[in-house]
């Protein structure tokens, strides 16, 4: 693959990164999400499943718009302080990258809805987390935009919201009895504003966020994959069920298709917190740092051969568990994290991690 070229990096030398950070676990957290893994996430892939008479499907984020393979590239001149895991030397990792609607269920695009990235490093030394993965090559990176999970503080607020949402009545009379009402009126006034009314019209020009941190080596980081600069705005068009993918393939008929992978670095526990998603880090407080560039090449996704591609990334597992320590998912929302992705991923049929790109 045709490498890209690394761009300035003006906030490396505003950056103070701390090693302060902790987590803070809660008693019975753990039980709470292996039962909603079990009762409701499980129950909501069989409920998906029997509704379309199909398959099951991922417990988020089932509608794939493309599976692509991609490269990673590390760059050049990373401050010590950034240089570790996968970025602790300049390289291009093959990828495969999946662009996602975020529920459960197959909607049509122009539904309010989380957009998802998912992007699979292959060729990454050293052991992994899950059991079982240890010996795999891959390191996954997962984000969002617009997500549920920004709107809440912790796990536990997410668990009640997704309840509330499947219980019979008003979502927000649901809400309010198991987060209080203030707590939910703050949520659901978050939600409307960042996904209700927020028009997706290209999942190329839209900044995912992987809304939870991770370690960096000893540090402790929230990552963003955002548009490269150059990046063309969408062309109106109409919105058809499936216009995202539409307006993708267009794209990547007429060029590559670049990304940007920038982190913050924690600070302190009141302005980049560890524990509560819901308070966001700031570019003044914690400012970017660019540390890989994403570069998908152009393909045409009608094509046969690069459909069936589509197809096998598709079958992968994705989760924020697989990584190496270097990258460890951080925070309670991460701790469920590693529950329903796994339990989510063990009740579908899904591949085993590749070792190198699908044909």
């Amino acid at each position: 693959m045709r490498e890209t070229e690394p761009t300035a990096n003006p906030s490396i030398s505003r950056v103070s990164p701390s090693t302060a950070w902790g987590e803070e676990t809660t008693p019975g957290e753990q039980e709470l999400f292996e039962d909603f893994a079990s009762r409701v996430i499980a129950a909501q892939q069989k409920e998906v499943a029997e509704q379309t008479a199909g398959t099951l499907l991922r417990g988020f984020h089932a509608k794939l718009h493309a599976g692509v393979v991609a490269e990673f590239k590390v760059l050049d001149g990373l401050p010590e302080y950034a240089r570790f895991g996968v970025f602790s030397d300049p390289r291009v990792f093959p990828a495969v990258v999946r662009f996602s609607n975020g529920m459960p269920r197959r909607q049509p695009d122009k539904r309010p809805e989380p957009r998802g990235i998912a992007i699979k490093l292959i060729g990454v030394p050293g052991d992994k987390l899950p059991p079982g993965n240890k010996d795999d090559v891959t390191q996954d990176f997962l984000a969002t935009s617009h997500s549920v999970t920004s709107t809440v503080r912790n796990a536990q607020q997410f668990i009640a919201f997704i309840e509330a949402e499947r219980k019979d009545g008003l979502l927000p009379i649901n809400l309010a009895r198991a987060v209080g009402a203030r707590e939910s009126a703050r949520i659901l006034f978050a939600l409307l504003r960042t996904v209700v009314l927020s028009r997706v019209h290209s999942v190329a020009t839209e900044h995912y966020s992987g809304t939870a941190p991770l370690k960096l080596g000893p540090y402790a980081v929230k990552f963003t994959v955002r548009p490269s600069a150059g990046t063309e705005p969408p062309a109106r068009r109409p919105r058809t069920d499936n216009f995202l993918r539409e307006e993708l393939a267009d794209r990547l008929r007429n060029g590559d298709l670049t990304f940007d992978f920038v982190v913050q670095f924690y600070v302190d526990d009141k302005r980049t917190p560890i524990e509560d998603t819901s308070v966001p880090w700031k570019p003044k407080h914690a400012p970017f740092v660019k540390v890989a560039q994403l570069r998908i090449p152009s393909c045409n996704l009608d094509d046969p051969l690069i459909s069936a591609r589509s197809e096998v990334i598709d079958r992968y597992s994705f989760s924020p568990w697989h990584t190496i320590e270097e990258h460890r998912p951080l925070g309670n929302v991460m701790r469920a994290r590693r529950v329903a992705y796994q339990a989510s991923a063990n009740l579908r049929e899904h591949s085993p991690e590749p070792t190198s790109l699908p044909r």
